[in-house]
C-alpha cells in the first residue's frame, strides 16, 4: 500500500478512498488509526504524510491534536490538516484558530477561508491579521472584511493602531483586485471607505497610508461606466464625492514630498516600494535618485521602474551602466528552457527588466537584445524579441540579424521558434 501511495495523486483520489473506507463493512477501525497515525508521525514521503493525515479525519482524533497542529504549520500539509480537524474534533473551529495563528502562504488561506468567527476575538484577529499573509492579500482580503465585520469595526468614533494597519491591508488589497473577490464584490464598500478615510484624517502616518489615500483617489476617479454599476450597490453620487474630498484634502497636505524622498531612499524593501509607487501617482521625479543608488549598489534591481522614463538621454544613460556593470557574457550561455528562478538568475531577471521597454527606445541597448537572445532563460529571449519586433530593421545591424537568423536554428522552445520565424517573415527576413 506503501508504494501506491506514493506513486498516487493523493489530492485527486483522497476523497473517493476515504468514501470507500467509510462505507466498507469490514473495516477494523483500530487499526486503521493506528496506521494513520502511524503514517503521520513516520512517514518518510509526503504523500504517504498527507494520506496519514487524511485518514486521521475520519476519527475523533482530539488525541492526535498536538500531531495535527505540529505538521499542519507545514504549508504542504496544512490543508489536509485542517480538514482532518474540522472533521474529527467537536472544537475544531478554536483549534484551526490556533494554527491559524501559526502559518502563512497557501496554507493560511486554506485556514482562514474555512474558520467560523465565533468569538469577538476571532473577529479581532481576523481584522486585524487575518489578511496579511506571504501570498497575495487579495486573497483574503473580502474574506477577513465579512468574517470580521469590518463593516461594524470601524463605524466607532476612533480604532485602535492594529485596527486601522489591520483595515489599511484589507482596504489596499480590496481596491487591487485580481485573482479573488475585490472592492466591487464586496456588499458593504461604500460605508467601509467612508469610514476609513474618516479615521485616516487622525491616523494617517506612514506613506503606506498615503498609498492607499492615492488609490481610493484613483479608484473614486475611475471610469464612469463603472459608476453607473456601483449607484446600484449603495454608492451615491453625494458619498463618493465626500469621500473624495475628505482624500483629497489628506493627501495635499503637506510635509508628504519629504516622507517620500525618505522612503524611496529606505533600505526597508516595503517602505521603498511604497515611495516609488507614491512618488509615480504624485509627479515626484526620483530618476536620479534610483539611479545613484543603482551606482551606489549594482546588486539592487532600479532597473524596471528607471527604464519607465521618457527621456532618451536617460535611458541611454542607464542602458550604457547596464552594459558595463551587467555580466553580459555570463548570462549569454546560450538559449535552453530555463525559467529563470533562483539566486543564480538575478543577472537575468536584471536584464530582463531592462528588455521589457527597449522596444519603445529603437537604435538603444543592441547590446542588451543580443545578450537576451543568447540566455538560456525562454523569458529573456521573448523580451528581446519583443523589443526586436517594435523595431525596424533597419535599426537592427548585421550582428543582430545573423543573432536572429542562428537562433531560429537554435532555439529549444516551440513557441518561440514559432515567433522567432514570424519575426522574420514580417522583417523580410528570408529563412
Amino acid at each position: 500500500m506503501y508504494i501506491k501511495v506514493l506513486k498516487a495523486d493523493i489530492a485527486g483520489i483522497i476523497d473517493d478512498v476515504l468514501d470507500v473506507i467509510r462505507n466498507h463493512s469490514d473495516v477494523q477501525w483500530e487499526s486503521v488509526f493506528h496506521e494513520a497515525v502511524w503514517l503521520s508521525e513516520n512517514g518518510a514521503h509526503r504523500n504517504a504524510v498527507k494520506f496519514g493525515i487524511a485518514l486521521l479525519g475520519l476519527f475523533q482524533n482530539e488525541q492526535a491534536k498536538e500531531l495535527l497542529l505540529t505538521l499542519g504549520k507545514h504549508e504542504e500539509f496544512t490543508l489536509y490538516a485542517a480538514v482532518a480537524i474540522q472533521n474529527g474534533m467537536k472544537n475544531g473551529n478554536e483549534v484551526l484558530f490556533e494554527l491559524a495563528k501559526s502559518v502563512h502562504g497557501w496554507g493560511k488561506i486554506h485556514i482562514v477561508e474555512r474558520l467560523e468567527p465565533t468569538s469577538p476575538h476571532m473577529k479581532d484577529w481576523l481584522l486585524r491579521h487575518g489578511c496579511s499573509n506571504t501570498v497575495m492579500n487579495e486573497y483574503l482580503a473580502c474574506v477577513c472584511a465579512r468574517k470580521g465585520d469590518l463593516k461594524e469595526a470601524l463605524s466607532s468614533d476612533r480604532v485602535d493602531k492594529d485596527l486601522f494597519e489591520g483595515a489599511t491591508d484589507i482596504v489596499e488589497a480590496l481596491l487591487y483586485g485580481g485573482p479573488a473577490e475585490d472592492i466591487d464584490d464586496y456588499e458593504h464598500a461604500p460605508k467601509v471607505l467612508s469610514d476609513y478615510v474618516r479615521l485616516a484624517r487622525e491616523m494617517y502616518s506612514t506613506v503606506k497610508h498615503l498609498s492607499v489615500m492615492l488609490d481610493i483617489r484613483d479608484f473614486l476617479n475611475s471610469d464612469e461606466k463603472k459608476w453607473t454599476e456601483r449607484m446600484q450597490s449603495g454608492w451615491t453620487e453625494r458619498l463618493r464625492g465626500a469621500v473624495l474630498e475628505s482624500c483629497q484634502s489628506i493627501i495635499s497636505r503637506s510635509g508628504w514630498g519629504s516622507t517620500v524622498m525618505d522612503a524611496v531612499r529606505s533600505s526597508d524593501t516595503l517602505e521603498h516600494y511604497y515611495g516609488v509607487t507614491c512618488s509615480r501617482k504624485l509627479g515626484i521625479d526620483i530618476w536620479e535618485e534610483l539611479f545613484a543608488q543603482l551606482v551606489a549598489n549594482p546588486a539592487l534591481n532600479n532597473y524596471l521602474e528607471l527604464m519607465k522614463s521618457d527621456d532618451p538621454n536617460r535611458i541611454r544613460k542607464l542602458v550604457q551602466f547596464a552594459e558595463e556593470r551587467l555580466p553580459l557574457r555570463h548570462i549569454a550561455s546560450g538559449p535552453a528552457d530555463e525559467f529563470g528562478l533562483g539566486i543564480e538568475f538575478e543577472a537575468h531577471a536584471r536584464l530582463g527588466s531592462l528588455l521589457q521597454s527597449l522596444d519603445r527606445h529603437e537604435g538603444v541597448g543592441k547590446q542588451l537584445i543580443l545578450t537576451g537572445l543568447n540566455s538560456p532563460v525562454v523569458s529573456n529571449r521573448n523580451m528581446a524579441l519583443n523589443a526586436l519586433e517594435g523595431w525596424n530593421i533597419a535599426s537592427w545591424g548585421e550582428e543582430l540579424l545573423q543573432a536572429v537568423t542562428r537562433l531560429e536554428e537554435e532555439e529549444p522552445v516551440d513557441s518561440v521558434k514559432e515567433r522567432i520565424r514570424k519575426l522574420m517573415e514580417d522583417k523580410g527576413i528570408s529563412l
